[in-house]
Order: structure tokens, then sequence, then C-alpha cells
């Protein structure tokens, strides 16, 4: 089980900013910058998932937690977009986790992605989202699954639906963060 996590609405003034940083110095800009700038002072641009957003990623697409889950848009709300610490591809194009970046991810969606995710996301119905979460391996997962977890998760997905559409209605990247 993962740790917590937020979504952010990002301007393109916003993004370009980050992608200027520096890789090894984008944990810190995102915490001393982004966090507390939206935390303070633009809380409608953020949706916190606590630690749904491992479940979710897994009931959106086939039950793993995994980068190279290929569900799209559904596999874009978590895990999918432009890695930008944590994570990243190595030249031959294998997932790797840079030394020194293994403890967040910090993972950006275009906003056409926000846009796909906005339009799809609220047809997903809590029984699709129910038979994929049925089929998580409990030793992957480091838990059981059971009813009040998924109902966990299944509450913090539909209380993301405003955000994505606010994000979609105003052409905004979104950014998900996370601390493992």
């Amino acid at each position: 089980m993962g740790c917590l996590a937020v979504l952010f609405a990002l301007n393109e003034q916003d993004v370009e900013k980050l992608r200027s940083i520096d890789r090894k110095d984008r944990s810190a800009y995102m915490y001393e910058e982004i966090e507390e700038l939206f935390f303070d002072s633009y809380p409608e641009y953020m949706c916190e998932l606590d630690k749904a957003w491992d479940a979710m990623h897994r009931m959106l697409t086939d039950g793993n937690l995994n980068f190279e889950n290929q569900f799209p848009p559904f596999s874009n709300v978590i895990l999918g977009g432009e890695m930008l610490y944590g994570v990243m591809r190595d030249p031959s194009g294998n997932i790797i986790i840079p030394e020194g970046e293994e403890d967040e991810y910090i993972i950006l969606k275009t906003p056409e992605q926000t846009a796909e995710i906005a339009r799809a996301l609220p047809a997903k119905t809590k029984e699709e989202c129910r038979r994929c979460y049925d089929t998580i391996d409990p030793e992957d997962y480091g838990q059981q699954p059971d009813e009040e977890d998924f109902e966990y998760t299944w509450e913090y997905l539909r209380s993301s639906l405003d955000f994505w559409k606010k994000a979609a209605a105003e052409k905004r990247y979104v950014l998900f963060t996370v601390d493992r």
C-alpha cells in the first residue's frame, strides 16, 4: 500500500517552470513551491487521493500497479503520462527508477489526456471497477483487498470527478504526485 497522493491542475506556465527545473531538483520544487502555493492559495485546483491512488490505478486497469498498463484513458489517471520524477525510461524504453528518486513519483498528464479522462471517468461503473479490484493480488498489494478498502477507493475516485471536469474545461495539465 502506498503513501499519500495529490493531483494538481496546472496551467501552461506552471508546467514550463516545472519542466525547466533540473530533474534532480524537481522534488524539492514540487513540495516547496507548487504544493505550498496550491494548498494555501488554489485548493480548487487540487484533489487529495490519500492512499486510495494505489487501488484506484489497479481497479481502473487490470488489477496491477504497473506503468505498463495500457488501458487509456484509465491508465493515465494515476501512473500514465510524462514521467518527471521517480521513474523514467532508459534508452531501450525500459522503466527504471533513477538513483535518488526512489521515494516519490511526479507524473504529468497533458490537457488532452486530462480531457479524455474527464470524459471517460464518469462512465466507469462501480461494477466494472469492482471486477478489476477483485483481481488484485494481496501479496503484491501488501494487504488483503476487502469491501472496506474497495468502498474507500471508490469514494475517492468518485470525489475526483469534479476536479477532472474543471481541469479539462480549463485545458489544464494534471500533475500526479505521491510520496512512497
